[in-house]
């Protein structure tokens, strides 16, 4: 019977180093094949990112030019509608408070002569 025990011991510690073997091959090609994968994976991956970062960065940019556009065209819209007749802002109920468009150089710079507020 004790020989019977020694060969099981003598082939479970044979069976033990074919299993690290085993392993240890099994882990070498896993990670030759599984690294330059995961390198292409991550690259197209960061890439998506850039590309993903840079449309955002266009779209905000162009977002803020609408945005600035249709602000001018609103001032430009409330300065058309300021600088009306006399007789139409009353009409329309607009009191005079801002300064009429600039028909010359001169009014850029604040020179611009202001008229009397209606009802004075």
């Amino acid at each position: 019977m004790r020989a019977g025990l020694l060969r099981t011991a003598v082939m479970s510690s044979n069976l033990i180093a074919y299993l690290i073997a085993a392993l240890g091959i099994i882990i070498s090609v896993t990670a030759a094949v599984g690294l330059p994968a995961l390198a292409i994976v991550l690259v197209k991956y960061f890439k998506l990112k850039e590309r993903e970062l840079a449309l955002e960065m266009e779209y905000r940019q162009k977002s803020q030019q609408q945005g600035l556009a249709i602000e001018q065209r609103v001032k430009r819209l409330e300065d058309a509608l300021t600088s009306l007749d006399h007789d139409v802002r009353v009409r329309l109920g607009i009191d005079r408070t801002a300064a009429p468009l600039p028909s010359h150089p001169d009014a850029e710079r604040g020179q611009v002569e202001s008229e009397p507020r209606p009802g004075q």
